[in-house]
Order: structure tokens, then C-alpha cells, then sequence
């Protein structure tokens, strides 16, 4: 089951926070205190074998490379990401 429901839509700038100490902790490390942009909205998930009850909205947000390393490619990664991890930012101009 799944509510489309959350704070973000699709192409708004995101920052994943460094840390969510009270909070789900399973967001790769190489992509935290990084900008990207929601790529899809999947909402409020239900999963029973990976959660106890219902998390945060859940997002896959896509990052560049070049946000990640300081690599020049012009490559994209997509990595899902719950709300409670995202905050807005501008997009730049």
C-alpha cells in the first residue's frame, strides 16, 4: 500500500542531511551532506519485512556524479532516500 503524500515533488532541489541520529539510518554514507533532485515520489511505504510499521514518504532523488567525486563525468546515480533525511534547497540558477 502506498499514500502519494510527502513534502517534496518530483524536480525539487534536495540536501540529504550528515546525520539523522533519531532517525532510520540506513542512507549510504557517500551520498549524505550531498545536493540532488527528486526523481520520483513513492510516498508513505509499507513493509513489513523491512520496517515495523509505516516510514517517513520515500524518494529516489538523483545526484551527479560531480556531487559526489570529483570525478568530470556528466553520469547520474539514483539512490532512494526517506524524508526525514531531506531538506530543501535552492536550485541552482
Amino acid at each position: 500500500m502506498s499514500e502519494t503524500t510527502g513534502k517534496y515533488k518530483i524536480g525539487d532541489a534536495v540536501m540529504v542531511a550528515v546525520e539523522n541520529p533519531k532517525g532510520n539510518p540506513r542512507t549510504p554514507k557517500y551520498i549524505r551532506g550531498k545536493r540532488g533532485v527528486v526523481a520520483l515520489a513513492h510516498g508513505r511505504l509499507e513493509n513489513a519485512r523491512d520496517h515495523r510499521g509505516i516510514h517517513d514518504p520515500l524518494y529516489t532523488v538523483k545526484f551527479d556524479l560531480t556531487e559526489l567525486s570529483a570525478c568530470h563525468d556528466s553520469d547520474t546515480i539514483w539512490v532512494d532516500v526517506h524524508e526525514e533525511w531531506l531538506r530543501e534547497v535552492e536550485r541552482d540558477s
